[in-house]
């Protein structure tokens, strides 16, 4: 028997066990290939973000993204990762950030690195959860909400 959530879906109890899979695998890429992979997946960073914050060119990272994708399809890291790739689909990628992976990301201070702040009032901003390997349309956020971007048109304004 299943439990069910809001009425929707079941709950399988072995779901974030395989999380923690994840984050075993990650770790065994080597730390700067799942740093470039979590900052893309998780935070939506640019290539020029991450390459100026990890001392490396902007085309290093775009290759370093395009092996450990590919890596991450070998056989080995794929039998591991295709159960949890089901249960990403009835979950929600928010769903890959279990306890096991906010360790790896507290141990690693990917948050503190990639973490985007507000241009005016320098709090964190909300992250969109990214479906896809594909960079968003559009700019990326400058401020947080609607009353820090009128705060900085204000600002604009006056000089």
């Amino acid at each position: 028997m299943h439990e069910r959530v809001s009425g929707s879906r079941a709950i399988r109890h072995g779901f974030s066990e395989r999380t923690s899979h994840l984050a075993g695998v990650l770790r065994r890429l080597g730390r700067q290939r799942a740093t470039v992979f979590v900052a893309v997946v998780l935070y939506n960073a640019s290539p020029e973000l991450i390459g100026e914050k990890l001392g490396v060119p902007p085309r290093t990272v775009r290759l370093t993204f395009d092996t450990t994708a590919s890596r991450l399809r070998h056989p080995i890291y794929r039998a591991e990762l295709e159960p949890l790739a089901d249960e990403i689909g009835a979950f929600g990628a928010s769903a890959l950030v279990d306890e096991e992976m906010r360790a790896l990301i507290r141990e690693w201070r990917l948050e503190e690195m990639f973490e985007p702040l507000c241009a005016v009032c320098a709090r964190p901003m909300p992250v969109p959860v990214v479906h896809t390997l594909q960079s968003r349309p559009g700019r990326p956020r400058r401020y947080c909400s609607n009353a820090c971007r009128q705060k900085a048109y204000r600002a604009r304004r006056k000089r």
